[in-house]
Protein backbone atom coordinates (compact mmCIF):
# COMPACT_ATOMS: atom_id res chain seq x y z
CA UNK A 1 0.00 0.00 0.00
CA UNK A 2 2.36 2.80 -1.49
CA UNK A 3 -0.43 5.68 -2.00
CA UNK A 4 -1.66 5.72 1.54
CA UNK A 5 2.06 5.88 3.72
CA UNK A 6 3.04 8.72 0.81
CA UNK A 7 0.05 10.49 1.84
CA UNK A 8 0.47 10.33 5.72
CA UNK A 9 4.05 11.35 4.84
CA UNK A 10 3.66 14.28 2.93
CA UNK A 11 0.49 15.75 5.15
CA UNK A 12 3.26 15.27 8.61
CA UNK A 13 5.35 17.35 6.55
CA UNK A 14 3.23 19.71 5.26
CA UNK A 15 1.21 20.01 8.48
CA UNK A 16 3.97 20.09 11.09
CA UNK A 17 4.23 23.15 12.96
CA UNK A 18 6.91 25.34 11.55
CA UNK A 19 8.11 28.24 13.73
CA UNK A 20 8.34 30.96 10.74
CA UNK A 21 4.93 32.54 8.56
CA UNK A 22 5.88 32.33 5.18
CA UNK A 23 5.85 35.09 2.67
CA UNK A 24 7.26 36.28 -0.75
CA UNK A 25 9.17 39.38 -1.58
CA UNK A 26 6.82 41.51 -4.24
CA UNK A 27 7.60 43.13 -7.09
CA UNK A 28 9.00 46.77 -6.29
CA UNK A 29 10.13 46.11 -2.72
CA UNK A 30 13.19 47.73 -1.66
CA UNK A 31 14.78 46.33 1.61
CA UNK A 32 14.33 50.03 2.99
CA UNK A 33 10.15 49.79 2.27
CA UNK A 34 10.30 46.61 3.43
CA UNK A 35 11.62 48.17 7.11
CA UNK A 36 9.06 50.96 6.79
CA UNK A 37 6.53 48.28 6.55
CA UNK A 38 7.14 46.31 9.55
CA UNK A 39 7.80 49.17 11.13
CA UNK A 40 11.47 49.08 11.60
CA UNK A 41 14.17 51.76 11.82
CA UNK A 42 15.69 52.39 8.38
CA UNK A 43 18.95 53.06 10.56
CA UNK A 44 19.23 49.06 9.97
CA UNK A 45 19.96 49.61 6.12
CA UNK A 46 22.03 52.63 6.73
CA UNK A 47 24.34 51.57 9.54
CA UNK A 48 25.64 49.09 7.13
CA UNK A 49 28.09 49.02 5.17
CA UNK A 50 28.59 49.43 0.77
CA UNK A 51 29.25 45.41 0.58
CA UNK A 52 26.24 44.73 2.46
CA UNK A 53 24.33 46.85 1.10
CA UNK A 54 25.11 45.67 -2.54
CA UNK A 55 24.51 42.20 -1.00
CA UNK A 56 20.77 43.10 -0.22
CA UNK A 57 20.24 44.13 -3.44
CA UNK A 58 20.23 40.01 -4.62
CA UNK A 59 16.80 39.58 -3.40
CA UNK A 60 13.88 39.22 -5.70
CA UNK A 61 10.14 39.13 -6.10
CA UNK A 62 9.08 35.92 -5.42
CA UNK A 63 11.76 35.60 -3.17
CA UNK A 64 10.08 33.71 0.14
CA UNK A 65 11.15 34.56 3.39
CA UNK A 66 9.77 34.04 7.00
CA UNK A 67 8.57 35.67 10.07
CA UNK A 68 9.14 33.61 13.46
CA UNK A 69 6.88 35.91 15.93
CA UNK A 70 8.04 35.11 19.92
CA UNK A 71 6.95 36.30 22.88
CA UNK A 72 9.63 39.43 23.15
CA UNK A 73 11.28 39.31 19.83
CA UNK A 74 10.12 38.82 15.99
CA UNK A 75 13.15 37.84 13.86
CA UNK A 76 12.78 38.56 10.14
CA UNK A 77 15.03 35.56 7.89
CA UNK A 78 15.20 36.84 3.79
CA UNK A 79 17.41 34.43 2.11
CA UNK A 80 19.40 36.09 -0.33
CA UNK A 81 21.17 33.32 -1.93
CA UNK A 82 21.02 29.58 -0.87
CA UNK A 83 23.44 29.88 1.70
CA UNK A 84 22.84 33.28 2.69
CA UNK A 85 20.36 35.07 4.52
CA UNK A 86 19.99 38.68 6.34
CA UNK A 87 18.30 38.28 9.49
CA UNK A 88 16.38 41.32 11.32
CA UNK A 89 15.42 40.82 15.12
CA UNK A 90 12.81 43.06 16.20
CA UNK A 91 13.00 43.39 20.31
CA UNK A 92 9.94 43.94 22.86
CA UNK A 93 12.56 46.48 24.42
CA UNK A 94 13.08 48.49 20.97
CA UNK A 95 16.63 47.22 20.10
CA UNK A 96 17.04 45.64 16.98
CA UNK A 97 19.80 43.72 15.01
CA UNK A 98 20.21 43.00 11.53
CA UNK A 99 22.97 40.45 9.68
CA UNK A 100 23.96 38.38 7.43
CA UNK A 101 24.56 34.86 8.15
CA UNK A 102 24.89 31.44 6.87
CA UNK A 103 21.65 29.67 6.11
CA UNK A 104 22.02 26.68 8.75
CA UNK A 105 21.08 22.98 6.70
CA UNK A 106 19.94 19.48 7.07
CA UNK A 107 22.43 17.33 4.77
CA UNK A 108 21.36 14.12 3.84
CA UNK A 109 23.14 11.64 2.54
CA UNK A 110 21.92 9.53 -0.28
CA UNK A 111 23.08 6.64 -2.67
CA UNK A 112 22.29 4.41 -5.59
CA UNK A 113 23.43 2.20 -8.21
CA UNK A 114 21.25 1.01 -11.56
CA UNK A 115 22.13 -0.55 -14.90
CA UNK A 116 21.15 1.66 -17.71
CA UNK A 117 18.03 0.04 -19.71
CA UNK A 118 17.92 3.10 -22.47
CA UNK A 119 18.63 6.51 -21.02
CA UNK A 120 20.50 7.62 -18.43
CA UNK A 121 19.05 11.23 -17.79
CA UNK A 122 15.66 9.44 -17.71
CA UNK A 123 16.21 6.57 -15.47
CA UNK A 124 18.43 8.46 -13.08
CA UNK A 125 15.22 11.56 -13.01
CA UNK A 126 12.61 8.35 -12.91
CA UNK A 127 14.63 6.70 -9.45
CA UNK A 128 14.83 10.37 -7.78
CA UNK A 129 13.00 13.24 -9.48
CA UNK A 130 16.13 15.52 -9.40
CA UNK A 131 16.95 17.18 -12.64
CA UNK A 132 20.24 18.48 -10.15
CA UNK A 133 21.47 15.29 -9.46
CA UNK A 134 21.80 14.34 -13.47
CA UNK A 135 23.52 17.88 -13.96
CA UNK A 136 25.85 17.09 -10.65
CA UNK A 137 26.94 13.49 -12.48
CA UNK A 138 27.67 15.12 -15.83
CA UNK A 139 29.61 17.51 -13.78
CA UNK A 140 31.99 14.79 -12.31
CA UNK A 141 32.63 13.64 -16.02
CA UNK A 142 32.08 17.11 -17.80
CA UNK A 143 35.43 17.12 -19.33
CA UNK A 144 36.63 14.02 -20.78
CA UNK A 145 33.41 11.43 -20.64
CA UNK A 146 30.33 12.16 -22.93
CA UNK A 147 27.53 10.51 -20.39
CA UNK A 148 24.99 11.12 -23.45
CA UNK A 149 26.23 8.15 -25.17
CA UNK A 150 25.97 5.44 -22.05
CA UNK A 151 24.44 2.83 -23.55
CA UNK A 152 21.71 -0.08 -22.05
CA UNK A 153 24.48 -2.45 -19.97
CA UNK A 154 26.48 0.82 -18.66
CA UNK A 155 26.06 0.81 -14.99
CA UNK A 156 25.74 3.82 -12.67
CA UNK A 157 27.22 4.10 -8.82
CA UNK A 158 26.74 7.27 -7.21
CA UNK A 159 27.16 8.39 -3.17
CA UNK A 160 25.75 12.10 -2.93
CA UNK A 161 24.86 14.73 0.03
CA UNK A 162 21.74 17.26 -0.97
CA UNK A 163 20.98 20.18 1.49
CA UNK A 164 17.28 20.37 2.81
CA UNK A 165 15.68 23.56 4.25
CA UNK A 166 11.99 23.18 5.77
CA UNK A 167 11.62 19.57 4.46
CA UNK A 168 12.32 20.91 0.60
CA UNK A 169 15.82 20.32 -1.30
CA UNK A 170 17.93 23.05 -1.90
CA UNK A 171 20.63 23.39 -4.59
CA UNK A 172 21.94 20.51 -6.52
CA UNK A 173 23.33 17.86 -5.11
CA UNK A 174 27.25 17.52 -4.28
CA UNK A 175 28.33 14.10 -4.94
CA UNK A 176 31.18 12.43 -2.96
CA UNK A 177 32.14 9.58 -5.07
CA UNK A 178 30.92 7.84 -7.98
CA UNK A 179 31.67 5.06 -10.55
CA UNK A 180 29.80 4.55 -13.97
CA UNK A 181 31.26 2.03 -16.37
CA UNK A 182 31.09 2.40 -19.99
CA UNK A 183 31.65 -0.73 -22.36
CA UNK A 184 32.89 -2.30 -18.75
CA UNK A 185 35.39 0.06 -18.58
CA UNK A 186 35.23 1.91 -15.24
CA UNK A 187 35.61 5.55 -14.49
CA UNK A 188 35.55 6.61 -11.10
CA UNK A 189 35.42 10.12 -9.35
CA UNK A 190 36.23 11.18 -6.08
CA UNK A 191 35.59 14.57 -4.55
CA UNK A 192 38.76 15.88 -2.97
CA UNK A 193 39.58 18.66 -0.87
CA UNK A 194 40.27 21.36 -3.65
CA UNK A 195 36.62 20.48 -5.15
CA UNK A 196 37.93 18.77 -7.92
CA UNK A 197 37.14 15.27 -9.12
CA UNK A 198 39.91 12.83 -9.56
CA UNK A 199 40.05 9.07 -10.59
CA UNK A 200 41.41 6.65 -7.82
CA UNK A 201 45.06 7.39 -8.54
CA UNK A 202 44.32 10.94 -8.14
CA UNK A 203 44.31 12.63 -11.70
CA UNK A 204 41.92 14.78 -12.29
CA UNK A 205 38.96 14.49 -14.89
CA UNK A 206 40.04 17.34 -17.53
CA UNK A 207 41.83 17.38 -20.67
CA UNK A 208 42.76 21.14 -20.76
CA UNK A 209 43.52 22.84 -24.09
CA UNK A 210 45.22 26.24 -24.84
CA UNK A 211 41.84 28.58 -25.01
CA UNK A 212 40.34 32.02 -24.00
CA UNK A 213 37.41 31.77 -22.71
CA UNK A 214 34.51 33.63 -24.42
CA UNK A 215 34.34 36.22 -21.65
CA UNK A 216 36.11 39.37 -21.22
CA UNK A 217 36.50 42.01 -18.34
CA UNK A 218 33.53 45.11 -18.65
CA UNK A 219 36.53 47.22 -17.85
CA UNK A 220 40.25 47.18 -18.65
CA UNK A 221 43.19 48.03 -16.80
CA UNK A 222 41.68 49.18 -13.66
CA UNK A 223 42.05 48.02 -10.06
CA UNK A 224 40.05 45.62 -8.58
CA UNK A 225 38.21 47.24 -5.41
CA UNK A 226 36.61 44.03 -4.46
CA UNK A 227 36.58 40.60 -5.23
CA UNK A 228 34.23 37.93 -5.03
CA UNK A 229 33.42 35.93 -1.88
CA UNK A 230 30.38 33.97 -0.70
CA UNK A 231 30.98 33.84 2.77
CA UNK A 232 34.35 35.35 4.23
CA UNK A 233 34.75 35.37 8.21
CA UNK A 234 35.30 39.12 8.80
CA UNK A 235 38.41 38.84 11.65
CA UNK A 236 37.38 42.32 13.59
CA UNK A 237 33.39 42.03 13.06
CA UNK A 238 33.66 38.29 13.96
CA UNK A 239 30.67 37.73 11.09
CA UNK A 240 30.23 36.43 8.00
CA UNK A 241 30.77 38.97 5.04
CA UNK A 242 29.68 38.58 1.70
CA UNK A 243 30.16 40.15 -1.88
CA UNK A 244 28.87 38.66 -4.74
CA UNK A 245 30.55 40.12 -7.45
CA UNK A 246 33.52 41.94 -8.86
CA UNK A 247 34.35 45.79 -7.72
CA UNK A 248 35.72 47.92 -10.51
CA UNK A 249 37.78 51.23 -8.91
CA UNK A 250 37.09 53.35 -12.48
CA UNK A 251 36.99 57.21 -13.30
CA UNK A 252 33.47 58.41 -13.63
CA UNK A 253 32.42 57.99 -17.56
CA UNK A 254 34.63 54.91 -18.10
CA UNK A 255 33.22 52.70 -20.79
CA UNK A 256 31.16 49.72 -19.55
CA UNK A 257 31.44 46.78 -21.99
CA UNK A 258 29.54 43.47 -22.65
CA UNK A 259 31.39 40.60 -21.50
CA UNK A 260 30.44 38.44 -24.12
CA UNK A 261 27.56 38.77 -26.93
CA UNK A 262 23.80 38.38 -25.49
CA UNK A 263 20.14 39.95 -24.91
CA UNK A 264 19.42 42.74 -22.84
CA UNK A 265 16.86 41.61 -20.50
CA UNK A 266 16.94 44.27 -17.52
CA UNK A 267 17.88 48.29 -18.59
CA UNK A 268 16.78 50.63 -15.93
CA UNK A 269 16.95 51.19 -12.42
CA UNK A 270 17.43 48.45 -9.49
CA UNK A 271 17.40 49.19 -5.94
CA UNK A 272 21.10 49.22 -3.90
CA UNK A 273 22.66 48.61 -7.49
CA UNK A 274 21.38 52.02 -9.26
CA UNK A 275 21.49 52.05 -12.70
CA UNK A 276 21.85 48.32 -14.04
CA UNK A 277 21.70 46.51 -16.98
CA UNK A 278 21.61 42.23 -17.19
CA UNK A 279 22.82 40.65 -20.20
CA UNK A 280 21.30 36.89 -20.47
CA UNK A 281 24.40 34.75 -22.30
CA UNK A 282 22.92 31.55 -22.74
CA UNK A 283 23.77 28.39 -21.14
CA UNK A 284 21.98 29.42 -17.91
CA UNK A 285 24.41 32.24 -17.53
CA UNK A 286 23.69 36.17 -17.02
CA UNK A 287 25.90 38.77 -16.68
CA UNK A 288 24.54 42.35 -14.24
CA UNK A 289 26.49 45.83 -14.58
CA UNK A 290 25.29 47.95 -11.70
CA UNK A 291 26.23 51.79 -10.82
CA UNK A 292 26.10 53.24 -14.23
CA UNK A 293 26.29 56.52 -14.92
CA UNK A 294 24.27 56.44 -17.61
CA UNK A 295 23.51 54.13 -20.34
CA UNK A 296 24.51 53.45 -23.93
CA UNK A 297 20.65 55.02 -25.30
CA UNK A 298 21.44 52.87 -28.23
CA UNK A 299 20.26 49.63 -26.55
CA UNK A 300 16.89 48.70 -25.08
CA UNK A 301 15.59 45.85 -22.92
CA UNK A 302 15.49 43.00 -25.71
CA UNK A 303 18.39 44.59 -27.91
CA UNK A 304 20.67 42.13 -28.74
CA UNK A 305 24.71 43.27 -28.30
CA UNK A 306 28.00 41.85 -29.51
CA UNK A 307 31.18 40.99 -27.08
CA UNK A 308 32.82 44.40 -26.59
CA UNK A 309 29.71 46.46 -26.99
CA UNK A 310 29.52 49.83 -25.07
CA UNK A 311 26.55 49.29 -22.40
CA UNK A 312 27.35 51.94 -20.31
CA UNK A 313 29.34 54.30 -17.66
CA UNK A 314 31.00 53.68 -14.74
CA UNK A 315 29.05 55.74 -11.77
CA UNK A 316 27.90 55.86 -8.57
CA UNK A 317 23.87 55.69 -8.73
CA UNK A 318 22.25 53.05 -6.15
CA UNK A 319 23.96 52.10 -2.83
CA UNK A 320 27.57 53.07 -3.49
CA UNK A 321 30.41 55.45 -1.81
CA UNK A 322 32.24 56.37 -4.91
CA UNK A 323 32.52 55.33 -8.86
CA UNK A 324 32.85 52.06 -9.24
CA UNK A 325 31.19 49.09 -11.41
CA UNK A 326 29.65 46.10 -9.72
CA UNK A 327 29.91 43.32 -12.05
CA UNK A 328 28.36 39.66 -11.63
CA UNK A 329 27.60 36.35 -12.91
CA UNK A 330 24.90 34.04 -12.40
CA UNK A 331 24.47 30.34 -13.71
CA UNK A 332 20.74 29.13 -13.75
CA UNK A 333 20.26 32.40 -11.01
CA UNK A 334 22.93 31.58 -8.70
CA UNK A 335 25.57 33.87 -8.47
CA UNK A 336 29.10 32.68 -9.29
CA UNK A 337 32.55 34.43 -9.65
CA UNK A 338 33.00 36.01 -12.32
CA UNK A 339 36.63 35.88 -12.26
CA UNK A 340 36.10 31.98 -13.24
CA UNK A 341 34.79 32.99 -16.38
CA UNK A 342 36.66 35.41 -17.72
CA UNK A 343 40.32 34.26 -16.80
CA UNK A 344 42.55 33.27 -20.00
CA UNK A 345 43.48 29.22 -19.30
CA UNK A 346 47.15 28.01 -20.38
CA UNK A 347 47.90 24.93 -22.11
CA UNK A 348 48.62 22.39 -19.30
CA UNK A 349 48.67 18.44 -18.55
CA UNK A 350 45.86 17.29 -16.81
CA UNK A 351 46.52 18.22 -12.87
CA UNK A 352 47.66 14.60 -10.82
CA UNK A 353 47.51 15.10 -6.59
CA UNK A 354 50.95 14.24 -4.80
CA UNK A 355 51.89 14.48 -1.26
CA UNK A 356 49.39 15.17 1.41
CA UNK A 357 46.30 15.68 -1.10
CA UNK A 358 47.22 12.50 -3.00
CA UNK A 359 47.38 10.35 0.56
CA UNK A 360 44.16 11.85 1.62
CA UNK A 361 42.37 10.88 -1.93
CA UNK A 362 43.79 7.44 -1.32
CA UNK A 363 42.21 6.71 2.03
CA UNK A 364 39.13 8.21 0.58
CA UNK A 365 39.33 5.61 -2.03
CA UNK A 366 40.33 2.83 0.15
CA UNK A 367 37.24 3.66 2.51
CA UNK A 368 34.94 3.57 -0.47
CA UNK A 369 35.55 0.13 -1.58
CA UNK A 370 33.28 -1.93 0.57
CA UNK A 371 30.79 0.89 -0.02
CA UNK A 372 30.46 0.60 -3.73
CA UNK A 373 30.15 -3.13 -3.45
CA UNK A 374 27.41 -2.84 -1.00
CA UNK A 375 25.62 -0.45 -3.15
CA UNK A 376 25.69 -2.45 -6.18
CA UNK A 377 24.16 -5.36 -4.32
CA UNK A 378 21.21 -3.21 -2.94
CA UNK A 379 20.78 -0.78 -5.32
CA UNK A 380 21.60 2.09 -2.47
CA UNK A 381 19.01 4.62 -0.41
CA UNK A 382 18.36 7.30 -2.91
CA UNK A 383 16.34 10.17 -2.07
CA UNK A 384 13.26 11.27 -3.55
CA UNK A 385 12.53 15.13 -4.70
CA UNK A 386 8.82 15.12 -4.19
CA UNK A 387 6.10 17.82 -5.84
CA UNK A 388 6.95 20.85 -4.14
CA UNK A 389 10.24 20.06 -3.07
CA UNK A 390 9.94 18.02 -0.79
CA UNK A 391 12.97 15.98 -0.24
CA UNK A 392 12.73 12.09 1.93
CA UNK A 393 14.56 9.51 1.41
CA UNK A 394 13.06 7.33 -1.15
CA UNK A 395 12.87 4.22 1.08
CA UNK A 396 10.33 5.62 3.12
CA UNK A 397 7.63 5.45 0.00
CA UNK A 398 8.59 2.40 -1.33
CA UNK A 399 7.61 0.69 2.19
Amino acid sequence: MKHPIRLLLTLSLLLSPLAAKTSQWKQGVTFLSFLRTHNLPQSLYYNLDADDKEVLAEIHAGQEYYIEEGRKSSTYLIPVTDELQVKVVKNSDGKHEISLDLIPFEVLSGSIHFEIQKNLDKELYTKTHSMGLVKSLKEVYSKNINLNKMKKGDTVTIFYEQKRRKGKAVGNPIILASLITVNKQKYYGFLAEDGKYYDSLGKEYQKIKKFTTPFMPPICNCRISSGYTMRRFHPILHRYKAHLGIDYAAPRGTAIKATAQGKIIFKGRKSGYGNCVEIEHGNGLKSIYAHMSKFNNRFKKGSHVSQGTVIGYVGSTGRSTGPHLHFGMYKNGRPVNPGNYISVKKEQAPVRLAGKPYQKLRKLVVNYRSKFKNVQKTGGQPLYVMEGGLLIKKKEIDT
